[in-house]
């Protein structure tokens, strides 16, 4: 029996645990181990940060979803590697044995560099930090004043960055005190765009547009010296690469992105880590030092494509960990299965980036370096393709093994012997226009609907669109992962189709209420 131990539970790990089960069976003793008994949708962590999601919208305990498919879950994170031996130690003291390990610890913020950022500061990379910065939001707009929202340098997570500062336009927006908070963006990329990618067209032309319709200052070739509980100190590197005096910008409300680093296990690992303690892997998501041990996620190392005058990171996104994910599985499988492995042919980054009922979308392929395609949209369907995109993954991760009991809902039986009888094989789904859609029923069932409309207080049409969506869900938790993909592509083709975002000559509002 193969035994693989995977170290991380989160948009990494579990697909990775998911994936190894199913291909290995009762041949695979697969064992996840992280220092959080829960799953965590990070993207949505702006979110959080602005109390548009509850924490309990994107987290959940993860133990009983892996357990149901014959995964082992060790709520206790890495405390050392021994690769020599095989073997991990954790930090309840317990020493787990493996003959495949794959590395999905993610990272963790490394403030320490820049004096007072970890103390006076805010964040969205993890969900405690999200909530902190949610609470802190909530008694700054009761005595609203100067925003700051920024990276350092190294800093990595910028997408997110301009995200968040354009979530707070749109919400002070209808708070109607927008024009009592400046807002200022920090930032060490030498233009707005450049997203540790390098890239100088659309998205540069999109985000300076925006910014500049919300009212945003941006800050660009910034290093953060130090911050106060009131000021950042900043200063600027010129084009011939001198630092300019350093400027103070006051703030009432900060919010940050460090750059990030492994965790402690991995950097005191030999050969493993670069020096910011990230896993350096093959093509074949491989430690080169040791050929037992993969990785995916956002704790590998990247090379930057360019220099620039601030240091700026290589960033990541759901759908490259995602691409990772399966390389790195597919790779393990054929090593212990004594087959070559295949090097990963392409690397995409791929954003959603809500901007309050709008958003921009991002798309480069390859990731690094940017060589082949070039696709920005814009438009308030960035928003729902958002939600759309967090509610599949959720469902994917919540997803029930196909091996498990099979239900006696209604709902499931239905979704069951449609399944198996190939129900819409060969036909196309039709397109809907707009939000309404006429639904033949039975007299029983009017009547019924009418009558539980009345007794519930409710309009007919308002309560059976609640029952429909919640339909929708069971429904879905009960689909295989691979019709959950192809659910979610023609979710997004026919949400593309409707919108007239979609159509050419639209204009952008961004943030607007």
């Amino acid at each position: 029996m193969t035994r693989i131990v995977i170290a991380g539970a989160g948009i990494a790990g579990v697909p990775a645990a998911y994936r190894l089960k199913e291909a290995l069976g009762a041949a695979g003793n697969v064992i996840v181990v992280s220092d959080r008994d829960y799953f965590h949708f990070v993207p949505s962590n702006p979110w959080v940060a602005m109390g548009w999601r509850d924490e309990h919208d994107i987290a959940f305990p993860i133990a009983s979803y892996l357990a149901g498919r014959g995964i082992e879950f060790v709520a206790s994170g890495l405390k050392a590697l021994d690769p020599h031996r095989k073997q991990v130690e954790l930090a309840n003291g317990q020493e787990v044995a493996y003959d495949y390990l794959l590395l999905a610890t993610g990272v963790l913020p490394a403030g320490g560099h820049v004096p007072g950022l970890a103390e006076h500061t805010h964040g969205v990379i993890h969900l405690e930090q999200a909530k902190k910065a949610y609470a802190a939001y909530r008694d700054f707009v009761r005595q609203p004043g100067p925003i700051v929202v920024g990276a350092t340098q190294h800093a990595s997570v910028l997408g997110p960055m301009y995200e968040y500062a354009l979530l707070v336009d749109a919400d002070l927006r209808r708070r109607g005190i927008r024009e009592r908070v400046p807002i200022t963006i920090v930032t060490p990329e030498p233009y707005p765009g450049h997203l540790g990618l390098g890239l100088e067209t659309e998205t540069r032309q999109l985000l300076e547009n925006v910014l500049a319709q919300s009212d945003i200052r941006v800050v660009c070739n910034a290093e953060t010296l130090r911050v106060t509980a009131s000021e950042v100190e900043i200063a600027q590197r010129g084009p011939a690469e001198l630092k300019q005096a350093a400027n103070r910008l006051p703030y009432k409300y900060c919010v940050y992105w460090p750059p990030l680093e492994g965790i402690a296990a991995l950097r005191t690992t030999p050969g493993l880590t670069n020096a910011t303690g990230r896993v350096k892997v093959d093509s074949y998501m491989r430690s080169p030092d040791y050929p037992e041990i993969f990785a995916a996620g956002a704790c590998i190392a990247h090379d930057a494509p360019s220099q620039t005058p601030v240091p700026v990171g290589v960033p990541d996104s759901v759908y490259a960990i995602q691409q990772e994910t399966e390389t790195a599985v597919a790779n393990l499988l054929a090593a212990a299965r004594g087959a070559p492995l295949q090097a990963a042919t392409f690397r995409r980054a791929v954003w959603l980036n809500d901007l309050g009922k709008s958003g921009a979308a991002f798309l480069a392929e390859p990731q690094v370096p940017l060589r082949n395609i070039l696709w920005l949209r814009q438009g308030r369907w960035v928003h729902q393709a958002k939600i759309e995109f967090e509610h599949y993954f959720l469902n994917k991760i919540r997803l029930k093994s196909a091996h498990g009991a099979a239900s006696t809902h209604r709902i499931a039986r239905l979704m069951d012997s449609l399944m198996a009888a190939g129900a819409g094989a060969g036909r196309t789904a039709p397109v809907i226009s707009g939000r309404s859609l006429e639904v033949p029923m039975s007299v029983e069932a009017y009547h019924c609907l009418r009558a539980l409309a009345d007794l519930a207080g409710s309009e007919p049409q308002a309560l059976a669109g609640r029952l429909m969506e919640a339909a929708l869900a069971d429904a879905k938790s009960y689909l295989s992962e691979a019709d959950l993909e192809k659910l979610e592509r023609n979710s997004r083709r026919l949400l593309l189709d409707e919108l007239p975002e979609a159509q050419p000559g639209v204009e952008f509002e961004a943030g607007a209420p």
